[in-house]
């Protein structure tokens, strides 16, 4: 009996010997991470693998996403951090889509972060986002302005790939007997003709040296560059280039239908390869080509120039602890570093801001020619990256009015050019 008690009590003893010597579990951090993702898209799943490799590769840390798109997701930014409740990680934008956020000092600088790596990115990526700082690490350097072109519908109506601007609206009638359209451009959301179309017309008729000096205040918004290059959107709506039913097309709906064969080309920035990959054979994808607006009689600006601006990434918030940063840090760097780079390259065709050797990679067409587009051509500044607010808005509204002929391209440029000013002052 003495025996037994005393097996009991020494094996108790040891049992809480060995409990009280097991390792702690590792704690294990949730980052809050607020995400843009379209969630409908097929590529939506590219995001969750890319969740599921860094929580793998990073076990202490857990991330928490909210994913919103579009319009919803500025909204749910806007209120966040009108609330000074933002999240840890922050989807961003590089000017002044984001600037409310950034310029009131809620987003931390990463540049002393990025100092010891700038090398392995493209120069273009890391240039200084409004006051000089770096607030989110882009993924790419991205065109907002590209004209995907069917190259075999055009050969069907015995056609060519237009060279100016006169030749592209020449092929309105052609289409129009075809039952085409000639571009198919989703005009809905106000931001687009502004972002993938207008500030490409910009640098192109009125050239970089006038619309620097613009928007440094040495020139006018009201001058002959300004109001021609509104005054060419506003003919691309009345010869029908543009068709008015654009202006009803909402963001998301034109890849399907330009894989559809309903029109000779598409405008959008150069993100939406990815769309058209997803809805396209290889054989469809072959027939397509990525080209810019042609060149327009009298232009300043150089030949076959785009717009361009770092794209889109991640941002942290400003006034994490240590602990909390490094999380965030790592997230950033694993998302929009080599790991996110070549996941994205070979999964979406993403040019990356981070190098990476391409050496062995399997492309898709579309893919392989988004890569091929960006050294055959120069680019210019994308508007609501240089200037933001009032400004941005009086135009992008505006331009709607204007394929809606209720205002003409001089008091839409006065308009602007008084919100830029006041502004300024």
């Amino acid at each position: 009996m003495f025996k037994n008690k005393f097996l009991v009590l020494a094996l108790a003893a040891a049992l809480v010997f060995m409990l009280g010597c097991q390792p702690e579990k590792p704690k294990v951090m949730e980052l809050t991470v607020l995400n843009y993702l379209d969630q409908t898209s097929p590529s939506a799943k590219n995001w969750d693998t890319l969740v599921a490799g860094f929580e793998t590769a990073n076990p202490g840390i857990k991330l928490k996403v909210e994913n919103y798109y579009d319009e919803a997701y500025h909204q749910k930014l806007k209120a966040l951090a009108a609330a000074k409740n933002l999240p840890d990680v922050i989807y961003l934008w590089p000017g002044g889509r984001s600037a409310e956020i950034t310029s009131a000092g809620l987003i931390a600088d990463l540049t002393t972060l990025l100092a010891p790596i700038k090398d392995n990115y493209a120069p273009a990526a890391l240039a200084p986002q409004g006051d000089g700082k770096i607030y989110e690490l882009p993924f790419a350097v991205t065109a907002t302005h590209v004209m995907f072109v069917n190259t075999k519908l055009l050969k069907d109506l015995g056609a060519e790939v237009p060279k100016t601007y006169d030749e592209l609206k020449a092929l309105v009638a052609k289409a129009k007997k075809a039952k085409l359209e000639t571009i198919i451009m989703p005009n809905k959301d106000a931001w687009v003709m502004q972002s993938c179309l207008f500030s490409a017309v910009v640098g192109r008729v009125g050239g970089m040296d006038w619309l620097k000096k613009a928007i440094a205040g040495t020139a006018s918004f009201t001058d002959a560059e300004f109001v021609d290059s509104l005054k060419l959107i506003q003919d691309m709506y009345a010869s029908e280039i543009l068709p008015p039913t654009s202006i009803a097309l909402g963001y998301g709906d034109s890849p399907a239908l330009f894989a559809q064969g309903k029109g000779l080309f598409m405008i959008d920035g150069d993100w939406r390869t990815q769309a058209l990959i997803d809805v396209m054979s290889d054989e469809q994808q072959a027939n397509i080509e990525l080209m810019v607006l042609p060149n327009i009689t009298g232009q300043k600006g150089e030949a076959g120039s785009t717009s361009m601006v770092p794209s889109t990434g991640f941002g942290m918030k400003a006034g994490l602890d240590k602990d909390r940063a490094d999380a965030a840090w790592k997230m950033i760097s694993y998302f929009c570093g080599a790991e996110g780079a070549k996941f994205r390259l070979q999964n979406e065709g993403m040019p990356p801001a981070y190098k990476v050797d391409t050496t062995g990679i399997d492309l898709k067409p579309l893919a392989k020619k988004r890569i091929a587009f960006y050294p055959e051509h120069a680019g210019t500044y994308v508007l609501d990256d240089k200037i933001s607010g009032e400004p941005i808005n009086i135009l992008n509204n505006g331009l709607q009015e204007l394929a809606l002929k209720k205002i003409t391209p001089e008091d839409l440029a006065k308009k602007f050019a008084d919100a830029v000013k006041a502004i300024v002052k």
